[in-house]
């Protein structure tokens, strides 16, 4: 599932796979292989990139035809009549502005860099005292990795408690002897259907018989609750050897049907074992950074009636995991706006934030009765947001963009994203040709978005403020587009296998050369 079908990836060393999950250095050596092994009219992908590059503005210029300009690198331009924008979402690190930070004198980063430091500040031993901020998969992996240095360093894991907290781990083994992981047991398009989105229509009576009808949602409900029971029992939060780390802090918050709190794998054999052992786990706030140490807050314990105190934490090394920003820096506020991108709430004008808030007020309803199980949410902590979803059609073209001129890529996240940049990239080239059939107008668009946007919210709780927050939802989203564009030969292989199959790159093998005969070129 980590790769793109055009260009298999050479499986890893067994010693270094478990249940099909390896280290990321893999991944990074295949797009290594993927830039250089692709070459078009004698020049490869690497050739044309332009490394160490950093773009200063976009802006739309000239009379018409409209030209997009891209300065970079301050005094470098470029002008080009159609533009795709693939930053994505992880391009600019979030860090906390935390109180006395300028005092700390120890090292920081942000788990961005962590790959490329991890070995020098394992092997450095001044360095013995490091802490993780941050909830997710990434600061679990970090924790991980410092509880298995060598020279046994003192590992502190800190979790805020007025945030979504931290990650549900699943196990990597699948449920079923059919698939090789818990990965392939969940993309499937038979297990897609017992989630409710919108996206994809070929199998949409299933997913109405088990999200339209109150007996599909009885028994949706109980599936999911099942799961959400069993993976709490798997990950024993009250074990013994945990005790005294506070390994019972990482218990999610919201059950797993509502991803919350974000979710990962636990990839090592001896994962969760190595963190209740070697971790000491805070579910805190952070008071302030001194020179050499971190001051959490005091705070009423829920499990007794005693306070417990501020306490202070020695720290030599601290990484933040704490996700990134979702906001553009290349366009200013008011155009990144109404381009649909994120901006903060305070650079909204009135007429574009009322216009939006109609919208999806009016969509709400629609999308309650449409998927009935949204309606009643667990109790969760409600965290106002601070900026804008992301309002794209598709996830990828602005409503506003009469010319068909500029698309977005990335812009989303889910579980796994080679699956949806190969749908995306088709999805996108076809818009910016204007060939995809019947594309709506403006307003059906509009109404799309605040639709997609009001559904995240109901789906995805806080993480469904962002408008683009598919995490489950990889299979039917990627369908969606294709089956938009016309397309079907990923979905050849019999019912029984298109419905049960994992949804592996190979399926997109021939969706090129299919949209190429379609249109002739």
């Amino acid at each position: 599932m980590a790769e793109f079908s055009d260009h298999p990836m050479k499986p890893p060393p067994e010693e270094d796979q478990y249940y099909g999950f390896f280290p990321g250095k893999y991944t990074t050596a295949y797009l290594e292989s993927y830039v250089d092994d692709h070459t078009y009219s004698g020049r490869s992908i690497r050739d044309r990139i332009s490394f160490n590059s950093t773009v200063d503005s976009v802006t739309k210029t000239g009379e018409p035809p409209m030209h997009w300009t891209i300065v970079y690198n301050t005094d470098h331009t470029i002008r080009t009549l159609k533009l795709i924008d693939a930053t994505g979402m992880t391009s600019q690190p979030r860090i906390p502005n935390l109180p006395g930070s300028l005092d700390f004198k120890g090292k920081t980063l942000h788990h961005k860099s962590w790959g490329q430091e991890q070995d020098a500040i394992l092997k450095d031993l001044s360095i013995q005292h490091i802490c993780v901020i941050g909830g997710a998969k990434s600061a679990a992996d970090v924790a991980y990795a410092c509880a298995k240095a060598p020279d046994e360093k003192k590992v502190h894991w800190i979790i805020r408690e007025d945030g979504n907290g931290p990650s549900a781990f699943f196990a990597a083994p699948a449920m079923s002897a059919r698939y090789a992981n818990s990965n392939e047991g969940f993309y499937n398009r038979f297990l897609a259907s017992f989630l409710p989105n919108q996206f994809g229509q070929k199998w949409g009576w299933l997913k109405w018989l088990l999200q339209g009808t109150m007996l599909g949602r009885w028994y949706t409900k109980r599936l999911w609750d099942g799961f959400d029971k069993g993976l709490r029992a798997s990950l024993d939060y009250q074990r013994e050897e945990g005790k005294e780390m506070g390994f019972s802090n990482l218990e999610y918050d919201t059950p797993i049907f509502w991803q919350n709190d974000s979710s990962g794998v636990s990839n090592h054999p001896d994962f969760l074992s190595t963190i209740a052992k070697n971790v000491h786990i805070h579910r805190r706030e952070i008071s302030h950074l001194s020179k050499n140490s971190i001051t959490l807050e005091s705070r009423r314990n829920p499990c007794s009636p005693e306070e417990e105190k501020s306490s202070t934490i020695p720290v030599d090394a601290l990484v933040y995991c704490t996700g990134w920003s979702a906001t553009s820096t290349l366009f200013p506020p008011h155009e990144a706006c109404k381009l649909g991108l994120s901006v903060p709430l305070k650079d909204v004008d009135t007429p574009t934030q009322s216009h939006w808030q109609d919208l999806e007020k009016a969509a709400d309803p629609i999308i309650l009765a449409r998927f009935p199980t949204l309606k009643h949410p667990p109790a969760y902590r409600k965290i106002e947001p601070k900026e804008t979803p992301f309002r794209l059609y598709k996830a990828i073209a602005p409503t506003t963009d009469n010319t068909h001129s500029l698309v977005f890529l990335g812009k989303m996240v889910v579980g796994n994203n080679f699956r949806t940049a190969e749908a995306q990239a088709l999805w996108a080239i076809a818009y910016l040709d204007g060939k995809i059939p019947n594309l709506p107008s403006r307003t059906p668009m509009e109404k799309d978005v605040a639709e997609t946007v009001a559904w995240d919210r109901r789906r995805y709780l806080n993480k469904g403020e962002l408008g683009t927050w598919f995490y489950y939802d990889v299979v039917d989203y990627s369908d969606a587009l294709l089956e938009q564009l016309g397309l079907s030969s990923h979905r050849q292989k019999g019912w029984k296998g298109d419905l049960l199959d994992p949804c592996f790159a190979v399926e997109y093998k021939s969706i090129g050369d299919e949209y190429g005969q379609m249109h002739r070129l």
